[in-house]
């Protein structure tokens, strides 16, 4: 009778032991990654023109992505990057320079806070730049460069969040892309 009472104390003394031990030592539960799409004003400053008409101008990104956890996506997108028109600078007919790409990059995210959060990006794009004249295609080019970026966002709550980035496409395109949007997180 004496040993049950002694396991007894013994039992109720480690246990909370092992509960601690088990709290800070057991895997964190995982919860399960984000889909996420967005939508964003951009403006592009290019280092390039057709005969006198600038590869800059604004534009949109459509993106989606797969967020793993807070600070690891995946992140894919459509940029329409310029859509120019003037008078060409040769022929003074209506000259007209459009410029769009595929991205695909890799996104780190580091949350200041539950609202606010840094990120930054590297990835590449395949892109496409035309030139018309008078409606009639005449010169273009297309390349895949390395994408970079950096940026900042805040939730509005848990499935929205407002962002501001800045990305460069080095290369062969070397532009400078400036955009704001938004982005929409599955539950």
């Amino acid at each position: 009778m004496k040993l049950a009472y002694l396991m007894c104390l013994i039992s109720f003394s480690i246990a909370p032991a092992v509960t601690v031990a088990e709290d800070i030592f057991a895997p964190t539960e995982t919860t399960p990654g984000q889909f996420y799409a967005g939508f964003s004003l951009l403006k592009s400053d290019a280092e390039c023109n057709y005969q006198g008409v600038a590869c800059d101008s604004g534009g949109y990104k459509l993106a989606t992505g797969y967020k793993f956890n807070d600070n690891f996506a995946v992140e894919g997108g459509y940029y329409d990057l310029f859509s120019n028109d003037g008078n060409s600078t040769t022929t003074g007919g209506k000259s007209t320079v459009n410029g769009s790409g595929l991205a695909l990059s890799t996104v780190g995210s580091y949350p200041i806070d539950n609202k606010k959060s840094l990120s930054g990006r590297v990835g590449f794009m395949a892109w496409d730049v035309e030139a018309n004249e008078s409606g009639i295609p005449v010169a273009g080019m297309n390349g895949t460069d390395i994408l970079l970026g950096v940026g900042g966002g805040y939730k509005l709550n848990d499935h929205w969040q407002l962002r501001g980035e800045y990305e460069y496409v080095g290369g062969d395109l070397e532009t400078n892309v400036y955009s704001v949007g938004t982005t929409l997180s599955t539950l």
